[in-house]
């Protein structure tokens, strides 16, 4: 199966495009449009998965800086940072047909997960920047639970742990000096849990929760004292209006955890799959 992911999503936040670090200097208003296409096979009857993603964005900023008596307005396209991945089947995962997933019932999924995110539009010269110009290795174990099962009606709890690696940005803008000075980062865990109950074949709704921890910047050995600390969740619904066209909207924030993160989101999420059927004879 190939499928396209569209999704549009707005934000208000003082995090960085891709949800990785705080910045309280910044307000952000963001939309973006996330564009991830994957196809599925089998690896010796096991599911596996590519994936990849670009983000075209548009950001309107505001960056303060009271204490140097600087601020700074700025609105910019291009893209934000991309990944590209690999999904590999470790526990009930075999690869089956369209009809047998259609009908099978929902059972315990240990899925590994490895992504590598790739840099977006970046300017050495500007304050923000769309991109982050570094290198991040992501790896998670996304899980799905059966909680209830009932003729069309269910209920899952899914589960991602995961765990980001950082390179270092080499090229950041000091705005106190003018010159250019080395950005790290330390790991940051992301613990994602979702409970998605479906109504029927067509309907669902979602509880959707996402942990951060960690992830403390360090500028020209300044640290940032920025670690995340953060729980945020979203509330969507969800309708499938062809088995290869699904369409969800969901709606949240940051609901509680450090004092200096902020951070809404408005997603609009629409999928697209394609599936050739081999013809029984």
């Amino acid at each position: 199966m190939w499928g396209l992911n569209f999704k549009y999503i707005n934000l208000s936040q003082n995090v960085s495009l891709n949800g990785d670090y705080i910045n309280p200097a910044l307000d952000l208003d963001i939309n973006a449009f996330p564009i991830t296409t994957f196809h599925t096979f089998a690896i010796k009857g096991q599911h596996a998965e590519v994936i990849a993603m670009i983000n075209p964005t548009s950001i309107n900023s505001n960056s303060s800086f009271p204490l140097l008596g600087i601020s700074n307005e700025d609105c910019k396209s291009g893209f934000s940072d991309g990944f590209v991945g690999f999904k590999f089947a470790m526990i009930n995962g075999k690869a089956v047909s369209f009809e047998e997933y259609v009908n099978q019932k929902p059972e315990f999924l240990m899925m590994s997960y490895f992504r590598v995110w790739f840099s977006g539009s970046y300017d050495k010269n500007e304050l923000v920047n769309l991109g982050t110009n570094r290198t991040t290795f992501e790896y998670g174990l996304p899980t799905t639970m059966p909680l209830f099962s009932k003729n069309n009606s269910s209920t899952l709890l899914e589960l991602f742990p995961s765990i980001r690696f950082f390179t270092k940005n080499k090229e950041v803008l000091d705005f106190s000096s003018g010159n250019h000075v080395e950005k790290t980062q330390k790991p940051l865990f992301v613990f994602e849990n979702h409970i998605i109950h479906k109504f029927n074949k067509k309907l669902r709704a979602t509880l959707n929760g996402r942990y951060q921890l960690g992830g403390e910047t360090t500028t020209n050995d300044d640290k940032g004292d920025n670690s995340f600390n953060n729980y945020s969740g979203t509330v969507g619904v969800g309708y499938q209006f062809h088995p290869l066209v699904y369409l969800h909207v969901d709606y949240g924030g940051i609901l509680f955890g450090s004092d200096d993160a902020e951070s809404n989101i408005f997603r609009i999420n629409l999928q697209l799959n394609y599936l050739k059927l081999n013809k029984k004879k």
